[in-house]
């Protein structure tokens, strides 16, 4: 699934708006999309802590594939964010993926697990964005129609590459020794107690150590806004950098091996010197890799680049590995869906600010918003956050 997603979303945004027709709108279509998966994670987290991690991920993986024919056959925008929200619903079940990943790495060993399933994917990874360049680009640039047709070609592909990791994803092995980890998720019954979902997932947090609030407060912050950013990166570079979609396809390219190295560091010393001091680098690095890219030519491109995908990287894992030390195993999905709900209401919010400061303010605003938003958030992470003594396993 992460080697085939770049296929078609390297230049996804390009497409969009083809079919938009204003970067405000595509803003407002996330908005829509981001708004489904938030209102889906309360009851995500409850049926992955009720019933186990395995049949919730398996099921509802198969509905994130069905999502991307609406990408293949999108006649208009409408559709685009139908398909959007019905895969996003479809996310339930990024509670118990998480919480599944987290359970499966033994305590001492989580940050370097983390780090190199990232380098892994990554590998996987590297062939997508130029094979996505091959699909849809003509002359070395994306030009419509020819490369919309391309674009439907690479979704199509990825719907392929989802369907048939949903049939090996019913192989997968429960991580979380309770009664009833064999039974079936019970949607109706999730939705229908929303509220007591929403109240147990709370109670969850009220329960954790003051290190995970903080750990909360600045992953919602600086994810929010990286997402905010991530939609129009390539519309800043072919549009206003004129970078070409060939160059801009090698980037992207560069941005999945060019970390591979300084995270197998990351991922031997991680457990050692603690999580901490990378999620907190992974902060300070958003603030250099927006910089360059704001008045990057190609090379400066390839160096922002090595920089945003080594930052999201050591953010990612770092805050997942403190996330697991924090939080016990019966209680992790509960944790997790609520962590998610704040974060994607906020980031659905953001979106619409983002969207707004590329259209009516400047191009160059929203990425100079995230290097400036690291510097506070990094300082909460610095000052507020510790690596506990004791880590749940």
């Amino acid at each position: 699934m992460n080697g085939a997603q770049p296929i078609a979303g390297t230049f996804s945004s390009k497409y969009f708006v083809i079919l938009v027709a204003t970067p405000l709108i595509l803003s407002m279509m996330f908005f829509i999309s981001s708004l489904a998966i938030a209102f889906v994670q309360f009851p995500g987290g409850y049926l992955a802590d009720q019933n186990g991690r395995k049949w919730l991920v398996a099921i509802m993986t198969f509905g994130l594939s069905f999502g991307y024919l609406f990408m293949v056959f999108a006649p208009s925008w409408q559709w685009i964010v139908l398909g959007l929200v019905i895969q996003n619903v479809s996310l339930i079940y990024q509670p118990a993926l998480l919480a599944m990943m987290i359970d499966s790495l033994h305590p001492t060993k989580r940050g370097t697990g983390l780090n190199f399933y990232s380098i892994i994917t990554g590998l996987i990874a590297i062939p997508a964005p130029l094979i996505a360049g091959i699909l849809v680009l003509e002359k070395g640039n994306y030009i419509s129609p020819q490369s919309d047709f391309g674009m439907r070609v690479a979704y199509l592909i990825v719907f392929s590459a989802y369907l048939a990791s949903s049939f090996i994803r019913l192989k997968l092995k429960e991580t979380l020794p309770i009664q009833n980890h064999n039974s079936r998720p019970n949607f109706l019954q999730a939705f229908r107690h929303y509220r007591q979902t929403i109240r147990e997932s709370l109670q969850v947090w009220a329960q954790a150590p003051r290190s995970a609030y903080y750990l909360l407060l600045t992953t919602v912050g600086i994810n929010s806004i990286t997402a905010g950013c991530q939609i129009f990166l390539v519309l800043y570079a072919t549009e206003t950098l004129k970078i070409t979609g060939s160059q801009y396809a090698l980037a992207a390219a560069f941005m999945a091996v060019g970390p591979v190295l300084p995270l197998l560091v990351a991922g031997l010393r991680m457990d050692v010197a603690g999580r901490k001091r990378y999620l907190l680098l992974g902060y300070l690095l958003y603030i250099p890799a927006m910089l360059l890219f704001i008045r990057a030519n190609f090379p400066m491109i390839l160096a922002s680049f090595f920089l945003l995908g080594l930052a999201n990287i050591l953010e990612a894992n770092g805050a997942q590995a403190l996330l697991g030390d924090l939080i016990p195993r019966e209680k992790r999905g509960k944790a997790i869906g609520c962590q998610q709900f704040f974060l994607y209401f906020t980031q659905a919010f953001t979106y619409l600010l983002v969207g707004f400061l590329y259209a009516d303010v400047a191009t160059w605003v929203p990425f100079m918003l995230l290097a400036v938003a690291a510097v506070p958030l990094g300082i909460v992470v610095a000052l507020k956050i510790s690596d506990p003594k004791i880590k749940e396993n």
